[in-house]
């Protein structure tokens, strides 16, 4: 995949670091890695994309201890054919069903789009999360996406003469229902992350009284109790309407949520945090959600790629140690000033040159 031919390689616990100059390949192996854990990566949703310039096909072969024990899994793409996977030599047909839900956490260049990016990064960013630590998630957010497409399809229809307002009785209902849930593991989510991010903000020299918050669509379900929630949204549908009609879209409700990010004072990061302190915020962010689904579900491995290059010498210090020797983290840098920092705390440490891993 993209430069590599072929590559074999063990991934200790404990800080891995893949070290190499720019292009070599460091990325794809973080790739290769998210590839046989969720089945997509985490750089684009194009699959032609990852195939190595001028060849035909793609193939990762994963075998991955998990709490259920040992598994073996595959997942290949051939353009024309399509995404093939299998787990434990069995097909798996639907990409929701090779999910390894929570078993990775990736922190790209780009992840910063889950601070100051817009609300539909945060949402992902965290679904992800909740869908590790929640057993049951993801088929409920797909069933309320689903129910949501529906009803604005409708909606269309409805501005056009083509139906009546009537009709939304039946989407209303599965909308209210599905989103209450979806409402209800998002915000108790964010509530058991809200007070770690805090700490490893302060931790990670971003300063005290960090915290997250759930920034609800409608907002008037942000005082709601879980059993109330459905009936609330239930009414607020009905209520908005002739709004939602006009608009031919369902203009609220957890499709439009947002996560808010805070340092000390409040101070909102997505909007008035420089790039050092929005980059140390992603960073805390990942680090609560490891230590989340750790005490719900699993440890995930743990994929930083060039993560620290834009950290001063003692922000990276400060993130090399609260990854602490636990787990499975894979750390890979082009600098050598990172390169020396983290070789000091690897359990091992791999070199990349032009697609090929050669001793460090």
């Amino acid at each position: 995949m993209r430069c590599w031919r072929r590559a074999e390689i063990t991934l200790p616990d404990g800080l891995v670091l893949i070290t190499g100059l720019n292009g070599a390949g460091k990325t794809s192996l973080v790739e290769a890695v998210t590839l046989a854990l969720v089945g997509v990566s985490p750089r684009t949703s194009r699959e032609a994309e990852i195939v190595r310039a001028g060849a035909e096909a793609l193939f990762v072969k994963a075998s991955v201890v998990t709490p259920d024990g040992a598994r073996l899994r595959e997942i290949g793409y051939a353009q024309g054919m399509g995404r093939r996977m299998r787990v434990d030599e069995q097909a798996v047909r639907s990409l929701r069903a090779f999910r390894a839900h929570g078993s990775v956490l990736v922190f790209l260049p780009d992840e910063l789009r889950a601070v100051k990016g817009p609300p539909a990064a945060r949402r992902r960013h965290l679904d992800r999360v909740v869908e590790g630590a929640i057993r049951g998630y993801a088929d409920t957010l797909s069933r309320y996406q689903s129910a949501t497409a529906q009803r604005s399809a409708l909606l269309r229809r409805i501005r056009a003469g083509e139906g009546g307002e009537q009709e939304l009785d039946v989407w209303d209902s599965q909308v209210a229902e599905l989103g209450a849930a979806v409402i209800a593991a998002r915000r108790s989510t964010l509530a058991a992350l809200s007070a770690p991010f805090g700490d490893y903000l302060e931790r990670l020299g971003g300063g005290r009284g960090g915290a997250l918050g759930h920034e609800p669509s409608p907002s008037v379900v942000e005082d709601t109790s879980d059993d109330d929630l459905e009936g609330v949204l239930r009414e607020r549908l009905l209520a908005t309407r002739m709004r939602d009609v006009a608009a031919a879209q369902t203009l609220s409700g957890p499709h439009r949520d947002d996560v808010g990010i805070f340092s000390s004072g409040g101070v909102d990061l997505r909007k008035l945090g420089s790039q050092g302190e929005q980059r140390t915020a992603a960073l805390a962010l990942v680090l609560a959600q490891r230590d989340h689904l750790a005490a719900v579900a699993a440890r995930p491995i743990l994929l930083l790629d060039d993560a620290l290059s834009e950290l001063d010498a003692e922000r990276r210090r400060r993130v090399l140690d609260a990854l602490g020797a636990a787990g499975q983290t894979v750390v890979t840098s082009a600098d050598p000033d990172v390169a020396e920092l983290a070789a000091r705390r690897a359990a091992a440490h791999l070199r990349v040159e032009q697609g090929e891993v050669v001793d460090a």
